[in-house]
């Protein structure tokens, strides 16, 4: 990839960061330099990845396969398979779709993070992002792998105290009561590739968290520079000069907000279906995990991975969904920052000129803006709780 010249701050930082974590776990770069790896590992490692990725497709496809072939399964384990071969599909296809908008995703964080803090940066803003990055990561990343190793636990203790086999996730071979050291091999096999598939989705959801986040305070950042250069009209120049120095700033700020409409713009077409396939998991695995609460035998390991796994989606799709709906409420306040800015201050013809300039940025900002799902769910608040809420509705009906 192109390195590109930029003056580096903080979310720079962050970005290429975050690129060398998602680059470590799945080989993807979406950041504009290069991760200081050696290019010889690079390329090793970007082979070894490729041979990798078939494996996860293969570990996919043998998931499939378990419905031809495992019969004799406990309800739970079918319930299981169910559910873990509906979310890893769609899960890894919202990962692919980012890899296919990789080009777009770079040019969307470079944006962010250096075309947009070139002009103006509000330190205490950027700093508040950070802060809810790191907060927001590391719960999802802790509550992500929480579920897998809940689930190997699951699949300890049925080998420990129950004489039975090491099955995590039911694929096509090997058969869940055989016992032989090829099998029990498999088995441990298996459970590494669920790792590594755990990887490369974690690390691609972390970049639309962190995306969304860093365009939330993005908002917050354009509302303080609005009413930053209102102390325009307190320094000590003419009044000429001073009208003059606050035209060519609303200005910068039409041209900003715009810019970062047009960030808004690429979230929704970029990570749309990340937000979809995100939506209908969430519905799925809900309902399957409410119902194998309600058949299950309330062993202790049963019901920790089971906990783990309803913590981890609730979780998951809550901070995506709270990130995005940030968005607009941010986008919101936005039109009062505008109005405080300090036009008012303006006189005779220099006044006609800002308050053309006025009514077009409040025009603007008045617009509201919105990340939907499917085209018409609004992501906020208020949809992921009745997303919840219908998951429970299904789950009533079915049962």
């Amino acid at each position: 990839m192109e390195s590109r010249e930029y003056r580096k701050n903080k979310t720079t930082e962050l970005f290429r960061k975050l690129d060398k974590a998602i680059f470590i776990c799945s080989s993807m770069n979406f950041w504009v330099d290069d991760n200081g790896i050696p290019e010889l590992v690079v390329n090793s490692y970007k082979r070894i990845s490729k041979v990798i990725n078939v494996a996860i497709v293969l570990f996919m496809v043998a998931e499939i396969g378990s419905f031809f072939n495992q019969n004799n399964l406990t309800e739970k384990q079918k319930s299981d398979r169910c559910l873990m071969t509906f979310s890893h599909i769609i899960l890894y296809s919202c990962t692919l779709s980012l890899w296919h908008h990789r080009e777009t995703v770079t040019e969307m964080l470079f944006t962010l993070a250096v075309g947009l803090k070139k002009d103006f940066n509000d330190e205490a803003t950027e700093r508040l992002m950070l802060k809810r990055t790191r907060i927001y990561s590391s719960a999802f990343v802790l509550l992500c792998f929480n579920a897998l190793v809940f689930y190997g636990l699951e699949g300890l203790a049925s080998v420990l105290f129950s004489g039975g086999t090491f099955v995590t996730m039911i694929t096509v071979w090997p058969d869940v009561h055989d016992e032989s050291l090829l099998a029990g091999v498999g088995r441990v096999a298996i459970y590494i590739l669920w790792w590594l598939w755990m990887l490369r989705v974690t690390t691609a959801y972390l970049l639309v968290l962190t995306v969304t986040i860093s365009l939330s305070h993005q908002y917050i950042n354009l509302q303080m520079y609005f009413k930053s250069i209102a102390g325009i009209f307190e320094e000590g120049i003419s009044q000429s000069e001073k009208e003059e120095k606050f035209e060519r700033a609303l200005k910068l700020g039409i041209r900003l907000h715009a810019t970062t409409i047009w960030c808004a713009h690429q979230v929704q077409r970029t990570f749309g279906n990340v937000f979809s396939g995100q939506i209908i998991v969430n519905i799925g695995v809900l309902v399957l995990l409410m119902s194998q609460f309600k058949n299950s035998d309330r062993a202790p390991s049963h019901l920790l991975a089971i906990a783990a796994t309803f913590a981890s989606m609730l979780f998951g799709t809550g901070v995506i969904m709270w990130s995005a709906g940030d968005i607009t409420v941010e986008a919101e306040n936005l039109p009062t920052a505008i109005f405080l800015s300090g036009w008012q201050n303006c006189t005779n013809r220099s006044s006609y000129r800002i308050r053309r300039l006025m009514l077009i940025a409040m025009a603007q900002s008045q617009k509201r803006v919105v990340i939907k799902s499917y085209g018409f769910l609004e992501l906020s608040y208020q949809s992921y709780v009745s997303i919840v809420k219908t998951s429970y509705s299904i789950f009533s009906v079915m049962y």
